[in-house]
């Protein structure tokens, strides 16, 4: 039987104002339906991976901006408008290690953690739900910034150093068993599916699988035993479209398959992408072979556009092909318009009802 209970994942990211809003919100709607909840990503976290582009590469002593978002109404702007409009680095001459002194993540944990206590011990936050972060894989975290290998080589390194500070900062002011620890996992799927293809101008060393793997066992070992582990297999979400339309499922499945065999400790749970057309049997097929013992598996097919009849539509055929799922949304819906939330998370609360 899985570690992870709760018929609901928030993946991440909710829009709201501030971290004790949104788990109020979220709690309020769908609390007994949750194993864990999120802060919400709020503040610079709700456009993902920027946040480190801002915050931590640029301006970093080591790293040179040579490309930013353009301004917008003649004002600085840290938010691409378009994938051509990222973010880029690249390390300066001469240079030959990096460092980062932290990535941001447990700073806001802590703070965001004293909230979710404080919700709970109120009621608010029903007893016996956990604390949930999450976290960039490697890939995720460096690579469409960077315009060549060799950076990349050492970018992924000072990542992967300071990750496991940062975690080890988390578990200083959250207990472990308290916590569910999620790996954001979109560049890697991305690399995989396309094979390095995707709108790179260069070409990074070795295999995209086994680049993923090689980096989810690193940071993986990193999490106790008694904290649980998801991993977000993801196609992106930038301005709401994936950066590749999945064929179906079969990419992240091999991906679960391989992390549960390949991964020492276990992994609790695996979330997974449902696009809102995607309600035929070839799109779930794959899931006849997914292998990934206790762990839960929650598929991404809430969708507000289509509300509570899509996703029964979308269940109906995923149950074809897998038992005792959960349900998300395909990716967090941080950037969504906030007045669509209520509406959103009451989809989210009718389907987990029904399951």
């Amino acid at each position: 039987m899985s570690r992870m209970t709760g018929s609901v994942l928030l993946v991440g990211s909710v829009p709201g104002e501030t971290a004790a809003a949104v788990m109020r919100t979220c709690a309020e709607e769908i609390g007994p339906y949750l194993g864990c909840l999120p802060d919400g990503e709020t503040g610079y976290r709700r456009a993902w991976i920027m946040c480190l582009a801002a915050t931590i590469y640029h301006g970093h002593p080591a790293l040179e901006t040579v490309q930013r978002p353009q301004p917008l109404a003649g004002q600085d702007n840290w938010l691409p408008q378009s994938r051509e409009d990222f973010w880029q680095f690249k390390v300066k001459d001469g240079v030959q290690a990096l460092s980062f002194d932290h990535l941001g993540y447990a700073h806001e944990a802590k703070q965001s953690y004293q909230d979710f206590c404080a919700l709970r011990a109120a009621g608010v936050i029903p007893s016996g739900v956990r604390f949930q972060v999450a976290l960039p894989l490697t890939e995720s975290a460096t690579l469409r910034f960077l315009t060549n290998d060799r950076d990349f080589a050492l970018m992924a390194s000072a990542y992967e150093e300071a990750m496991g500070r940062e975690i080890a900062h988390i578990l200083r002011a959250i207990p472990a068993d308290d916590l569910v620890i999620q790996w954001d996992i979109a560049v890697e799927v991305i690399s995989i599916a396309t094979q390095d293809q995707f709108r790179l101008t260069w070409q990074p060393a070795g295999d995209p699988f086994d680049r993923y793997l090689r980096a989810l066992k690193a940071v993986a070992q990193q999490v106790p035993p008694q904290t649980l582990m998801g991993c977000h297999l993801c196609y992106g979400d930038f301005q709401h479209r994936h950066a590749v339309e999945p064929r179906d499922l079969s990419v992240v499945v091999r991906m679960a398959n391989a992390a549960h065999q390949e991964v020492s400790r276990p992994i609790d749970y695996y979330h997974m992408p449902v696009p809102r057309h995607r309600d035929d049997e070839a799109y779930f097929a794959p899931l006849r072979h997914l292998h990934m013992g206790e762990a839960k598996l929650y598929l991404g097919l809430i969708h507000h556009t289509d509300g509570v009849a899509g996703a029964r539509r979308r269940v109906a055929v995923g149950q074809k092909y897998a038992t005792a799922f959960g349900i998300a949304t395909e990716c967090g819906f941080g950037r969504r318009p906030s007045e669509t939330i209520p509406a959103l998370l009451r989809i989210h609360r009718e389907v987990a009802a029904m399951l």
